[in-house]
């Protein structure tokens, strides 16, 4: 290769090299946060006949991905737990079917990276 050629083909080679590596440098700088466990709220309890629709919601989830979330219920005598897979939507609702009349209590958890998370707790009858 001449020499000539070669300081043409030279700058661009560095510019090649150097533009990521100087890009790359000015991303958002996020050293300072930390990831926490989610926000979560249970927003609704509402009865009907011997089921009852629960919703919660995840508010927020600083710095890591949710990993699971749904519902506890029960009554004085009982506690069962009821998982909504899909992680898509921070929204999420769940049909609790075939309740015998009474007092029942309810509250959405979510669950990231970094720890598990629970709403207020809602109560509802059925009659």
């Amino acid at each position: 290769m001449k020499p000539t050629k070669m300081k043409k083909i030279l700058p661009a080679l560095l510019a090649l090299f150097f533009l990521p590596v100087l890009t790359a440098c000015f991303g958002e700088d996020r050293s300072d946060e930390e990831p926490f466990a989610p926000t979560v709220a249970t927003t609704a309890a509402n009865a009907a006949g011997d089921s009852c629709v629960v919703e919660g919601e995840i508010i927020s989830s600083p710095n890591s991905s949710i990993r699971g979330r749904g519902f506890y219920y029960g009554n004085d005598t009982l506690k069962i737990q009821v998982v909504s897979y899909d992680t898509l939507t921070w929204h999420f609702t769940e049909t609790l079917d075939s309740l015998k009349s009474g007092i029942y209590y309810v509250y959405a958890f979510a669950t990231n990276g970094m720890g598990t998370s629970y709403g207020d707790t809602l109560t509802f009858r059925i009659d």
